[in-house]
């Protein structure tokens, strides 16, 4: 019946929207397809019961019947049709295995493993376990022992998040037996992140109210692991469920006394702003790889030539960086980059994505919950010192995710020994850099700053979605919609104007515009006099071309400050760019007054002179600029064309003969071949225009297309009508 995933998928987003838009009647017709291949009769007449007692409750309706439970009945009933709709999907998906998700739901289906009291028991009896080896002296048993545990302990809690992970809608024991677990402390913290990854995983699969009320409970754990997972869950649940919280008011409930406590909105707020940054990963990652590691690689056989072996290895200034490297780095051009990467990494930004999307290919990685598993030191006997002190600096560090510390641990392992050492060292070096930088940082910077949990909790995240192979039909995370400050639930966390004001930056600053500027349009509904809110939300319309809207907004924050140059200067920017160069050039000339050696403003003023055929004005800013600039040929290019458009040809000549000395393109050619053909030289006109077609880049298509569009100015130039397609076929010839 479904020849695809995203057949289906479509066929579950149109019951979605008509139960959205209140069509119960669409959702009932589109739902009995959907359930028509399943064997699940109980679902079926479920459906019927349900569209029966609707049918009933239309009939009272019409006949004028009040009842007082109408309300309930019909939100119960919206309740009941979801719950249809998300079970028919689920045994669909795993009818065809469609993601892994599904597959391990299958298995479990058809070979039941240990029950959840029964999970809890061998929870509790690792635990005594623990306790009974702890008492032991130091000796090679205790060792043993503890291997052991640790490997049980491993596999009981693979087995916890897949049967979390892969359950069905749970029932109130089972709510009760994990929330025990989550709020025994005798647990380790590994073991209840991964409770409350396997909720979140399980919750963008399929809506329960159980477990999201678990996911709720976490959110007020004093672990600071466990509280910042479910605070990112929670905000994910809600981006995917928005729209059907209005039938579960305890859920609204529990939010709004969450959101009572000022702790938790900082935290969403945070959350949020991983999130935008995590946006900004793929461009880090293509910088990587385009940028600076084919620079680094140029550099290499510089070092080669340049740096001593012994500059290295020898016995004095061992631990001494030699400064040349830094000069080599500084001219290739990639110093600027790195710092940038550095500051990016210190704000929260993922700029180690491409240091290891190509190290998990570990077995340790086959396993859908080491994904999301805290990193703690791996216990084998035979690590030496070395090894285990590398681990302890791994799990102190706040450099790295959790998996990329796995990975890191996993590479470094397999090292010869020298190798290990350098590189152990660079990264303890870089760890104290690090550490040392954040304490300098200035006091008051907390409220755009984000949780290092919660940082490398969406880290994580991110690498599972992007790098799990077998990842196939289950729906980015990180690619959907909407953004989390568009959906209504999440918004009243973060209302207040500071929390939108950081967001909005956040946006403005990674030049994601368009949710810039709705940001900024919701702060302007609170303070609609903001002039540089009006001038942001402007910019940002202005670098998303919508020019008038841009314009409108630039307008209304001139009437709050009419001499702010900068505004003056977008406004007869958008006049310009909207063809209305006389509206461009007042605004110009006010910003001249303010700007008095301004040159750009004066070369601007000249273009609007131009656009309005005023070429003797035009001029007059042109010789200015040319005058008064170091940089002589941001002038002569419109001293050229405005000479040859007001028969100046000579002079045009002359400044085109300068630029052709200089740095021509093809379209100096053209010009200048123009130039020559209102002067009667048609030999010498061919020839320029010859350059042009020569000229990189350029094709004989672009070229007609150049020329075409100056026909009008060759004819006012009293270039004849005739001569020109006699020029073009010249130049066809000549090729």
């Amino acid at each position: 019946m479904w020849s695809n995933f995203q057949e289906m998928k479509s066929c579950f987003s149109k019951i979605s929207e008509s139960l959205e838009q209140k069509r119960l009647k669409l959702s009932f017709e589109i739902l009995t397809f959907l359930l028509a291949n399943l064997s699940n009769w109980q679902l079926k007449e479920r459906l019927n019961e349900l569209e029966d007692n609707y049918k009933m409750m239309l009939h009272y309706l019409t006949d004028g019947v009040k009842d007082p439970q109408q309300e309930k009945i019909y939100h119960d009933l919206f309740r009941s049709v979801y719950q249809i709709a998300d079970q028919a999907v689920l045994e669909i998906k795993a009818t065809h295995s469609w993601s892994y998700a599904y597959e391990i739901r299958r298995t479990l289906l058809y070979s039941p493993p240990e029950s959840p009291d029964q999970l809890v028991e061998l929870i509790n009896d690792l635990t005594g376990k623990t306790t009974l080896n702890d008492l032991l002296d130091e000796g090679d048993e205790k060792n043993q022992n503890l291997q052991s545990i640790e490997k049980e302990r491993e596999e009981i809690e693979g087995k916890v998040f897949r049967i979390i992970w892969a359950s069905s809608l749970w029932t109130a024991g089972e709510e009760k037996i994990w929330s025990e677990v989550l709020r025994n402390e005798l647990n380790t913290n590994t073991l209840s992140s991964l409770i409350v990854s396997a909720l979140i995983l399980s919750l963008e699969e399929l809506f329960d109210e159980r477990k999201i009320n678990l996911l709720l409970d976490a959110c007020e754990n004093p672990n600071e692991e466990i509280r910042q997972r479910a605070l990112t869950g929670v905000l994910l649940f809600l981006r995917r469920y928005d729209k059907r919280l209005y039938l579960y008011p305890n859920i609204s409930n529990r939010l709004q006394y969450l959101s009572d406590n000022k702790r938790f909105i900082n935290d969403v707020r945070h959350i949020i702003l991983q999130f935008i940054l995590s946006r900004e990963t793929e461009k880090i990652t293509r910088i990587m790889k385009e940028e600076i590691i084919p620079g680094m690689m140029k550099i290499n056989p510089l070092l080669n030539k340049k740096i001593r072996m012994d500059d290295l290895f020898g016995e004095t200034g061992i631990d001494e960086k030699n400064p040349e490297w830094q000069n080599l780095i500084e001219e290739s051009g990639l110093g600027d980059r790195l710092q940038e990467f550095s500051e990016l990494q210190l704000e929260g930004a993922d700029v180690m994505h491409s240091s290891f999307l190509h190290l998990k290919n570990f077995p340790f990685f086959n396993e859908i919950h080491h994904w999301f598993s805290l990193f703690v030191t791996p216990l084998r006997s035979e690590l030496n010192d070395e090894l285990k002190g590398f681990a302890k600096l791994l799990f102190d560090s706040s450099l790295l995710c959790n998996s990329d510390k796995y990975s890191f641990y996993f590479s470094i392992a397999q090292m010869p020994e020298t190798y290990r050492k350098m590189i152990m060292g660079q990264f303890s070096a870089e760890t104290s850099a690090v550490r040392e930088m954040m304490k300098e940082e200035l006091p008051g910077s907390e409220s755009g700053k984000i949780h290092p949990v919660a940082r490398q909790y969406i880290q994580d995240l991110y690498r599972f979605y992007k790098l799990f192979p077998r990842r196939q039909n289950v729906e980015d995370i990180f690619t959907m919609k909407p953004e989390f400050y568009q959906v209504p639930s999440i918004a009243n966390f973060i209302s207040d104007s500071e929390s939108l004001t950081i967001i909005g930056e956040y946006y403005f600053h990674r030049n994601y515009f368009e949710e810039a500027a709705d940001v900024f349009n919701v702060l302007l509904r609170k303070d609609i006099n903001n002039e540089t809110l009006l001038q942001k939300k402007g910019y940002c319309l202005q670098m998303m071309g919508k020019l008038e809207e841009a314009l409108d907004s630039y307008l209304r924050a001139e009437l709050l400050n009419s001499n702010n140059s900068w505004t003056i200067k977008k406004l007869a920017y958008c006049y310009r760019a909207l063809k209305q160069p006389g509206e461009a050039l007042s605004y110009y000339r006010k910003a001249e007054q303010l700007n008095p050696d301004n040159l750009s403003i004066q070369l601007s003023i000249g273009h609007c002179y131009l656009e309005l055929k005023n070429y003797t004005e035009a001029l007059k800013h042109y010789f200015k600029v040319e005058y008064l600039t170091n940089n002589k040929e941001k002038a002569w290019r419109p001293i050229a064309w405005c000479s040859f458009l007001s028969g100046k040809y000579e002079q045009a000549l002359d400044y085109f003969q300068k630029i052709i000395a200089s740095n021509p393109n093809a379209i100096d050619y053209l010009n200048a071949g123009h130039t020559r053909l209102a002067m009667g030289n048609s030999k010498e006109a061919l020839e320029l225009y010859k350059s042009a077609l020569n000229s990189n880049g350029n094709s004989f298509e672009k070229f007609t297309e150049s020329f075409v569009a100056d026909i009008p100015d060759l004819l006012n130039a009293g270039v004849k009508t005739d001569d020109i397609p006699i020029i073009l076929d010249s130049l066809v010839y000549g090729m």
